[in-house]
């Protein structure tokens, strides 16, 4: 008798505990990040703080159409509603980001749960990503928004896997509405198309939704094409190669007084380059789709494509590989034995973070460039292993 009541006692605690460890795990991970927030960054100092006072000078609606700022409007309209609520605008931003740190956090687990139904699973894959360092320094410490976008995206991935055609177009575009950096994660939309996961016909969803998020300015007086212009003010915003990102630009140390004319020269290399890495993955899959069957392939060319493109880029930024972070962790939970992929990307990404979270001092603690090796070393061998398992590929899906 005394054997089943502790047979029934185990079993009782084994259905809570992985709830106790979820709420642990996130109240710990949120205390965490709670001392970060009083934290000012040089983006906050020099850009966040001076747009919310400005918001502040002017009714709701004239904010909606006021150019204070080169970022898309819809983060623009959290700004202008921040300037509306009486508490330090420093932490609201960062509350922001953290609410979408959860639910980027959520749509990880999401895509884990095709792979398994284990709620142990589900659970790890959600505090795995809630935890990653590059993910609660963004938003928590520098006040940025890379969470909102990625959220997004990695939204738009899991209901590309899941087969849900018109929230996967949505989803990805309000990714891009809120950054550019989103497009990172765009190319897999095709792949979708290409493998049935999506229909072509929905696509005019992705332009519907990507106008309304800017439909707000638009009314408001904004121009549409200063609107529809934004990102192309932001390529040309910065006049380097490098922004402190660990990727191949790290190795061409341009002077400020460099010849423009070649300065655009690399860029222009640089574009191509990358354009016909992308392409060349693109055609591979195209030519093997059949062979596209199993979820860990997908995630494994979601993956090379939000690390590829910042990692041969020229002007990309020390935050540019925060979706690769994220997906490093989605590979993971499928492959196990590729527990440094994670390791690596994340780490690499990290190192970006010292030099503008310490710019009071301007140290560059760790060179860069001993780790660009590195990285290129990961992103090779995940790519063969994509290009062996499609090669390899049976019938019978995962």
């Amino acid at each position: 008798m005394q054997f089943s009541e502790n047979t029934e006692e185990k079993t009782l605690l084994d259905k809570i505990a992985p709830y106790i460890f979820i709420v642990v795990s996130v109240a710990a991970l949120l205390a965490a990040r709670f001392p970060l927030f009083f934290y000012e960054s040089g983006d906050y100092v020099h850009f966040h703080k001076i747009w919310i006072e400005q918001y502040r000078t002017m009714t709701f609606w004239e904010g909606l159409g006021t150019t204070v700022s080169n970022y898309n409007p819809p983060y623009m309209y959290i700004l202008n509603i921040i300037a509306r609520i009486n508490a330090p605008d420093l932490v609201l931003m960062k509350i922001v980001s953290v609410f979408f740190d959860l639910l980027l956090a959520y749509y990880v687990m999401k895509i884990v749960s095709l792979k398994t139904n284990r709620l142990n699973m589900h659970i790890l894959a959600f505090v795995l990503t809630f935890a990653i360092p590059t993910v609660i320094l963004n938003g928590a410490m520098w006040g940025q928004s890379d969470s909102i976008y990625a959220a997004f995206a990695i939204g738009s991935f899991y209901y590309g896997l899941a087969r849900r055609s018109k929230m996967s177009y949505a989803f990805m575009a309000l990714a891009v509405a809120f950054k550019l950096q989103a497009a990172l994660l765009l190319p897999i939309l095709p792949i979708f198309v290409i493998t049935k996961n999506l229909k072509f016909k929905d696509c005019y969803i992705f332009f519907a939704v990507y106008m309304a998020a800017l439909l707000p300015a638009i009314l408001a007086g904004i121009p549409l094409n200063e609107v529809l212009l934004v990102y192309v003010g932001q390529a040309g915003y910065y006049n380097r190669l490098n922004l402190n990102i660990v990727n191949i630009w790290r190795f061409v140390d341009l002077p400020v007084n460099f010849n423009p004319v070649f300065y655009e020269s690399f860029t222009i290399t640089g574009l191509f380059l990358t354009g016909t890495a992308v392409l060349g993955l693109m055609y591979f899959t195209y030519v093997n789709r059949s062979r596209l069957i199993n979820t860990v392939d997908f995630v494994r060319l979601a993956y090379l494509f939000t690390i590829i493109i910042p990692f041969m880029l020229p002007k990309m930024h020390d935050r540019y590989y925060f979706m690769a972070d994220v997906l490093s962790v989605v590979l993971f939970m499928f492959d196990k034995r590729r527990w440094y992929v994670p390791v690596v990307t994340i780490f690499c990404s990290l190192i970006a973070y010292e030099y503008f979270l310490l710019y009071w001092t301007g140290i560059e603690v760790i060179e860069f460039k001993y780790f660009v090796l590195v990285l290129l070393g990961i992103i090779l061998l995940v790519l063969r292993d994509y290009v062996k398992s499609l090669s390899d590929a049976s019938t019978n899906p995962e």
